[in-house]
């Protein structure tokens, strides 16, 4: 079968989250790059719902559908019931008149093949019975789980029972499929199929066709589907819960013999249960959660819109919606098919395989397996067994990566012939390379004590009260000359000084300007300081000749008091 889901490989950002979300890991990154494995894809379309960056695409066949309008036969279009959610209020009416402008002899809903298919299924169920409308539940059992096959009930879903009630109802017609869907694009391809379905197009497609064709429905006249038959309950198809409904079956799930679950994770949960434990007589499971209406190439009006908003829109137009009276007859028409097992092939995987990746990735230590599902899979172990298996490189491990390029730029630092020295907020020693240990003489022995038991702290000390954001000067200690760069790394709360021994090179015009603007300020600072110190002095001096004239006038006034 077509490869149905595609990747576009200049829009794939290198973020894993395709791998995170499928259900079944079907993707394999190759030079960062995340592409779908045929053989292990179930269709379900998670991967194109999930990526933000739309590198995961529906395979469109529109040129497909306009190669079938051009030709001689009529071409019928089948739209899905969660069209009412896309498509709400009086969009509805105007939908059949727009697909018509396209090129479509006749428009009709699948809510008329859901409405047998429900038939067929009440009669043909025995036993356990799993419903088969959701075509990427039906590929995950016969991949994944083919011990469940004999529950399916042998029933064709609803897009393909349409497509005989059509060529039943237009002799020698071409049948389009409209809908969420990714999986009912491989659906149609299945060879059981072949002739019934002519083409598959997603909602989104269709939108697109029609704002690159310039129809808008608000111009559109008023019109109605080609559809017979009470279809009410039929247009909940596509709600979680739908097809029982149709089958006039209670669903509230109060019943433990009754389940309807929607959603990949709750899918996977219901299949890891043994067969033999199942207690329920029928089960409606889908693979998007709450239904059809948040199928992966469903295109709501608004990026904001609930999907109980959604579901609404359903319910509201299957309770409005005219019912036209059937005069058609089905029974000769087969609903019936085979499902069969065709198990994905998965490489044979030993624990020493596992182990090597964990040696590689430093992650030997189980403490140090920290499960935190950065590379998309949920457990270290899971990820080295896709490694393993050629699905994953190492490099996906974030922790192994950081690690790498700590190991890298300590590596650097270390080798480095310049000298360098990192220091904390209270400009205590806290790293430094072998150069710096060398130029002044010293050994890790002195890490934690203050940069000034070895240097000059002037321009550190600078940088701390942020009088500078770097520094820049040439100095000299223990018979050495020193070139040294001081700057802040700020989100760290270090600095980090950089020193290049002088002592044997001889200065440029550049480094002498440097010296000199050096003297320069210091001589200014020194000044500076005089200045404040003699007029502090004087200060002092003069306050302290006032008060002691002020002490001899008192103590004169005193002695001529004595005297009279």
């Amino acid at each position: 079968m077509r490869n149905v889901i595609d990747t576009v490989i200049s829009n794939c950002q290198d973020c894993y989250r395709c791998v995170r979300t499928c259900p079944v890991k079907a993707i394999k990154i190759t030079g960062a790059q995340a592409r779908i494995v045929n053989d292990l894809c179930i269709r379900c379309g998670t991967c194109v719902r999930e990526c933000p960056k739309h590198a995961k695409v529906s395979v469109s066949q529109i040129e497909t559908v306009r190669e079938l309008l051009q030709g001689p036969d009529p071409v019928v279009a089948s739209v899905a019931p969660s069209f009412a959610a896309l498509f709400s209020g009086w969009q509805q009416t105007r939908l059949p008149a727009a697909l018509r402008m396209l090129g479509f002899a006749h428009v009709s809903e699948t809510a008329e093949g859901a409405e047998l298919v429900s038939q067929r299924s009440l009669e043909k169920r025995d036993g356990a019975s799993i419903c088969t409308a959701c075509p990427a539940v039906v590929n995950y059992i016969e991949q994944y789980h083919p011990e469940y096959l004999d529950m399916l009930i042998p029933v064709v879903s609803p897009m393909i029972m349409h497509g005989k009630i059509l060529k039943q109802r237009y002799p020698g017609c071409k049948v389009v499929f409209i809908g969420p869907c990714a999986a009912k694009k491989q659906e149609a391809d299945r060879p059981e199929y072949e002739g019934i379905i002519d083409a598959v197009m997603t909602f989104q497609e269709l939108k697109n066709w029609l704002d690159a064709e310039g129809i808008n429905l608000s111009t559109c006249p008023e019109s109605g589907f080609e559809s017979y038959g009470d279809l009410e309950r039929a247009r909940l198809f596509p709600l979680q819960g739908g097809m029982l409904k149709t089958c006039n079956i209670a669903c509230d799930n109060t019943d433990a013999k009754i389940l309807h679950v929607g959603g990949p994770t709750e899918v996977k949960a219901l299949f890891s249960i043994p067969p033999e434990e199942w207690g329920y007589d029928i089960v409606e499971p889908l693979f998007c959660t709450e239904g059809c209406i948040n199928g992966p190439c469903f295109s709501p009006n608004g990026e904001e819109e609930s999907i109980y908003t959604l579901r609404n829109g359903v319910i509201e137009y299957a309770a409005n919606a005219l019912n036209l009276p059937n005069r058609e007859d089905y029974s000769q028409l087969d609903s019936s098919t085979t499902f069969y097992a065709r198990p994905a092939e998965k490489d044979v995987v030993t624990e020493e395989d596992i182990q090597k990746v964990f040696e590689k990735t430093g992650k030997s230590n189980p403490e140090l397996q920290l499960n935190c599902g950065a590379c998309g899979y949920n457990t270290c172990r899971e990820k080295a067994i896709a490694v393993v298996r050629g699905l994953a490189e190492p490099e996906m491990c974030m922790p192994y990566m950081r690690r790498n390029a700590q190991q890298r730029t300590d590596k650097i630092i270390e080798m480095s012939p310049t000298g360098i020295v990192i220091v904390d907020e209270e400009l205590n020693m806290i790293n430094m390379n072998a150069a710096f240990q060398k130029m002044f003489m010293c050994t890790k022995d002195v890490l934690g004590r203050r940069i000034s038991y070895l240097i000059d702290s002037e321009g550190y000390e600078k940088l701390v009260v942020g009088l500078v954001e770097t520094y820049e000067s040439i100095k000299a200690k223990y018979g050495k000359k020193y070139h040294e760069v001081l700057y802040t790394v700020a989100e760290n709360k270090q600095y980090v000084g950089i020193y290049t021994d002088m002592s044997q090179m001889k200065m440029d015009s550049s480094q002498l300007d440097l010296v000199k603007r050096q003297m320069l300020e210091q001589a200014k600072e020194l000044l500076n300081h005089q200045i404040e110190f003699s007029q502090e002095m004087a200060h002092y001096l003069g306050k302290s000749t006032a008060r002691n004239e002020e002490v001899v006038k008192q103590l004169i006034d005193l002695y001529e008091e004595s005297k009279y």
